[in-house]
């Protein structure tokens, strides 16, 4: 039998530069038949101006992204 997923758990409010950072610990969403089970993760989540939310898989990296006003990195391609 299927078990549901874990709810995310939320973490207390941090703060940079003014933003609000959110901290949730993500279960993810299946189990695996055979091996072993996915760890939690921890993803941080901000929002802009616009009240658009950004996600970022580390502290570090979410606080770099409020630093540059939520400017984006345009992806380069090794074509």
């Amino acid at each position: 039998m299927l078990l549901p997923p874990k709810p995310v758990e939320k973490l207390p409010l941090l703060e940079h530069n003014g933003a609000e950072i959110l901290p949730i610990v993500h279960h993810g969403f299946s189990t695996p038949s055979k091996g072993p089970r996915p760890a939690p993760r921890t993803i941080y989540g901000a929002r802009d101006k616009n009240k658009e939310r950004h996600w970022r898989s580390s502290l570090n990296a979410i606080q770099k992204l409020i630093e540059t006003d939520f400017a984006m990195e345009e992806e380069q391609s090794n074509a």
